[in-house]
């Protein structure tokens, strides 16, 4: 096989057997994707626009064979072509291997699955053939492709090549001729001729061979076929064992790879047995009288008169007359008075013209029968015509079967619902009506010889139909609610119904599909479905569904032990509004509130409206109780902006909002509303534009919260926040070598907040970031002052959140605030704890490689904590490891500590990174980790953090 992927083409108009192929060759490396088509005139475009290296076609597709695509019908074609055929159509692949197909397979899943094994096999044999060689390869692998398929064949067949030897022998010919297959197979061109037609030679075949040859003699009822197939029946007396017999002899010429003539395959069948009965039949009917009563039909003759002069038993029978009483009986009053006069004239009109023929009702022991008569003068042995005879046929049930049939046909014309009827197996259509056209798009021409397929959406699955046809097998029938796919490509619902149709014997003889186009009574039903679950004003969730979704999250929440909340909102000041301007407008207004409401909330939330001016929100999976709250807040805040109805109108609101909490206040849905609803008149009462908890415990804890953002807020604006400055400290010669700052918040009113209040609500609330600019800004320029002032060239480190190194242009933001300081970039080290870093892994690689560029040290902060492996954190650029207090504070009483701390600073030193130890408090913490090789430390032993003023003061002198 070539290294180079091979593109296959896969000509099938199944789309499950296509795929079940395409995804064989997919999981072979020796393929690249293959192309598909459904038709043979996809095929013919898909070749001609990129030739395959190889194709892979079923030969029955849905609008012709698939021959065309062999070498045996185009000679240009240079690929291999490897032909799918179904059980039992083993004769239809000698045909393909006889047109130039390289191999065959029978369809089946593990035909499917072996596909690629398959194919490569085939490719290595095309491949190493040459040219030349080709077609007599080709026809070595059809002889034995042939060899394996004739056996099964009852007919007695064989193939000969080019000069006549026999090259493939059955064992019916064995069984027909007496003679061993060795005696045979590679003799001479006349040991064939021999063996079934004595010493006459193989005409068939040489007419085969020299199509423009002259018929022989001996050969008689010689005819040409389609495809050069030529049939002959002759009369042999050397067969077997001398005795006479009759043959049909049928034969087609064999074709190699490259479409020319590499010998014959004729099929011989001893017809001997049916031919001799036919000669008994023929002389047992010598005898007229014989004849006359063997035949079905009235026979009759009536003289000159029309009055009968001779008639068959079959006329007695059905007429219920003995033979004295239909003796010179006239034949017209056989015939009910209306159709009498018919009669005579076309007696009078087979006199004169030689033949007449006409239909009518006449009276029998069954009742008025409908027969058709014709007739023929008859003459004596002078030529003169001395009466009529004829036939008479009762077509009573031709008739009727033909109206029926026309009923059938109005019926099947007129009905509003689509019928169309398939073969006995279930792979044809044979009849479609006018509704079929009008909802598909599908004309009958172009229906008509398609598989029912044809209108398959791909909506369903394979144990859709899987499913449906074993109902129908085993019922007979079949019915339900199916997506088709009209003609443009729209795909529509049908109610459909399918039933097996059985002939005389019980056989199924078609399949019949009755379906309607149910679109409309589907957009009734969702539009019906959408009325009972959402408000008709706002298309909100009303009441119904919310109550659905509700339970259904607490539910979920119970399973997973989370949170579920209810806010209950009430505008505030609606009725005034309504009152005063009119429903119409209040019904504007609360579209708009709908509108603005649910812009703000999460997908998996539900917004849902109540009635009149109340809306719930429920809020699934959240894990803190101030979550709800600070969405309330935000409502509220998004509230007040106000609104502008039509007209110029400019309206102004308010919300009052309740919350309750699952499982905290409520564990099912009408304790959860109730309490919502309860809590919100409280938030009216207490002042409305404002919201409450259930429980006042998380009420209060919200408040103070909310009132703790706004404090922190405003004390960035007025600039209550400080800086505060830790020593760090050589370990080994207890020399100030850099410091951390740390930002305080000093509030007019409380005083000193400590970091762990306010950091994590800025972390939250995103007010990190213009913290952390602020401190980065401020520590630069309190750094390069006291540098400008002669202080010693000391180490800056300045922790950075994860929202700012989230931010893509915080190199260039630290470049910056550099520039704007005149700090110099080594004097800069910035502080990343492995949590952050880990956050944003390769984006986060880019960042730091960014401020590394810049010139500055890097730190992990509270390295130990985190998640991070060793081998991740090799590659990234950092210059130094921060051991975390936690660690310290058990140094040296706590063995696991210890021990920590001590593994930290070896792996630093194998990475060529300083460690600095953060919490160091007592001179024995110091001492260990000075002998494990610590380089600094910071911590209460040397010195608190202390304000800018204090810190240079104490240091800085």
């Amino acid at each position: 096989m070539p290294r180079t992927p091979i593109s296959v083409l896969i000509v099938e108009d199944d789309p499950a057997h296509a795929e079940a192929v395409a995804r064989a060759l997919e999981d072979s490396e020796h393929f690249a994707d293959p192309r598909l088509a459904q038709t043979l005139a996809e095929a013919l475009q898909a070749i001609e626009k990129q030739p395959p290296d190889a194709v892979v076609a079923d030969l029955n597709l849905v609008d012709g064979k698939a021959y065309e695509l062999l070498p045996g019908a185009h000679q240009n074609i240079r690929y291999p072509v490897l032909v799918m055929t179904s059980q039992g159509d083993e004769q239809m692949a000698v045909q393909a291997m006889k047109a130039g197909a390289l191999d065959y397979v029978v369809k089946s899943p593990e035909t499917f699955t072996q596909m690629p094994r398959l194919l490569e096999r085939a490719l290595r044999e095309y491949g190493h053939i040459t040219e030349r060689a080709r077609a007599q390869e080709a026809l070595c692998a059809s002889e034995r492709r042939m060899t394996d398929i004739i056996n099964f064949l009852p007919d007695a067949t064989f193939a000969v090549d080019t000069q006549g030897r026999v090259i493939v022998w059955n064992l019916a010919v064995e069984r027909m001729t007496g003679i061993p297959r060795e005696q045979i197979i590679g003799q001479g061109e006349q040991a064939y001729a021999m063996a079934f037609y004595g010493e006459r030679r193989a005409l068939l075949v040489d007419l085969i061979l020299a199509p423009d040859a002259p018929p022989p003699d001996h050969y008689h009822n010689l005819q040409r076929l389609e495809g050069d197939q030529l049939t002959a029946e002759v009369f042999n007396s050397h067969l077997g064992q001398g005795q006479g017999v009759y043959l049909r002899s049928v034969a087609s010429p064999l074709r190699d790879g490259a479409g020319g003539i590499a010998g014959a395959i004729e099929s011989v069948r001893d017809i001997t047995e049916p031919k001799r009965a036919q000669q008994e039949l023929l002389r047992a009917y010598g005898e007229s009288r014989a004849i006359t009563e063997a035949v079905h039909d009235t026979l009759y003759m009536v003289d000159l008169e029309g009055r009968l002069l001779w008639w068959n038993k079959r006329v007695e029978a059905e007429t219920g007359y003995a033979g004295d009483a239909l003796r010179q009986l006239p034949l017209t009053r056989l015939f009910i008075d209306a159709d009498a006069p018919r009669l005579e004239r076309a007696i009078s009109a087979a006199l004169t013209q030689g033949y007449c023929e006409i239909e009518g009702r006449a009276r029998t022991i069954n009742g008025i029968r409908n027969y058709r008569y014709n007739g023929v003068p008859v003459r004596d042995k002078h030529g003169e015509v001395i009466g009529i005879a004829g036939v008479g046929q009762d077509i009573t049930e031709r008739l009727r079967d033909q109206e029926r049939l026309r009923l059938a046909a109005a019926v099947l014309d007129n009905t509003h619902e689509g019928i169309m009827v398939s073969n006995a197996q279930g792979d044809r259509l044979v009849a479609v009506n006018q509704a079929f056209t009008e909802i598909s798009g599908y004309g009958e021409d172009e229906a008509l010889g398609r598989a029912p397929n044809l209108l398959k959406s791909g909506r369903h699955g394979r144990q859709f139909y899987q499913a449906m046809w074993a109902s129908i097998l085993q019922t007979g029938h079949w019915q339900g609610e199916i997506w088709n796919r009209r003609r443009n490509g729209e795909v529509f619902p049908a109610w459909l119904t399918i039933s097996r149709v059985r002939d005389e014997r019980g056989d199924t003889s078609n399949y019949v599909g009755i379906f309607s186009d149910i679109s409309q009574v589907k957009q009734s039903e969702a539009r019906l479905e959408h009325l009972a679950h959402y408000d008709a004003l706002t298309d909100l969730p009303n009441r119904l569904l919310l109550l659905s979704r509700l339970e259904h999250a607490i539910h979920r929440a119970k399973r997973e032990r989370s949170k579920v909340a209810v806010l209950f909102i009430d505008l505030d000041r609606f009725k005034n509004v309504n009152d005063s301007l009119g429903h119409p407008v209040g019904d504007e207004l609360l579209q708009a509130v709908a509108a603005r409401l649910r812009v703000r909330i999460r997908s998996e939330d539900t917004l849902a409206r109540l009635g009149g001016d109340e809306f719930v929100l429920l809020l699934e999976s959240i894990e803190r109780p101030d979550e709800a709250g600070n969405l309330a807040q935000q409502l509220i805040d998004l509230m007040a902006e106000p609104f502008g109805l039509t007209g110029g109108r400019e309206i102004y609101l308010g919300a009052s909002i309740g919350i309750s909490l699952y499982p905290d206040n409520g564990t099912d849905t009408t304790q959860l509303l109730r309490n919502a609803d309860t809590v919100m008149y409280q938030a009216k009462a207490q002042g409305r534009n404002t919201y409450r908890y259930y429980t006042e415990s998380l009420t209060r804890a919200a408040n103070a919260r909310l009132s703790l953002e706004s404090r922190l807020r405003r004390a960035l604006e007025r600039e209550e926040l400080v800086l505060h400055y830790q020593p760090q400290v050589d370990m080994r010669t207890t020399r100030l070598t850099g410091i951390e700052a740390l930002v305080r918040w000093e509030d007019p009113a409380e005083g000193l907040i400590p970091p762990d209040r306010f950091i994590p609500l800025a972390e939250e609330t995103g007010l990190i970031i213009p913290l952390g600019a602020w401190v980065l800004a401020s520590a630069c320029r309190q750094l390069q002052d006291w540098i400008d002032g002669g202080a010693p060239p000391l180490t800056l480190a300045v922790n950075i959140s994860s929202h700012q190194f989230a931010q893509p242009d915080l190199a260039l933001h630290v470049d910056r605030e550099l520039t704007a300081s005149g700090l110099s970039p080594e004097r800069l080290e910035l502080e990343l704890t492995e949590s952050t870093i880990m956050q944003h892994n390769r984006r986060g690689m880019e960042i730091l490689e960014a401020l590394r560029a810049l010139g500055i040290a890097l730190s992990i902060d509270d390295f130990g904590t985190g998640y991070s492996s060793l081998a991740y954190l090799k590659r990234l650029p950092i210059d130094k490891l921060k051991i975390d207090k936690s660690f310290v504070q058990g140094i040296p009483e706590d063995r696991n500590d210890a021990e920590i701390a001590a593994t930290i600073i070896a792996m630093a030193r194998n990475l060529n990174l300083r460690v600095l130890a953060e919490g160091v408090e007592t001179e024995a913490q110091r001492d260990f980790l000075h002998q494990a090789g610590c380089d600094a430390y910071q911590g209460y032993l040397f010195s608190r953090p202390l304000p800018a003023a204090e810190f240079a003061r104490q240091y800085l002198r």
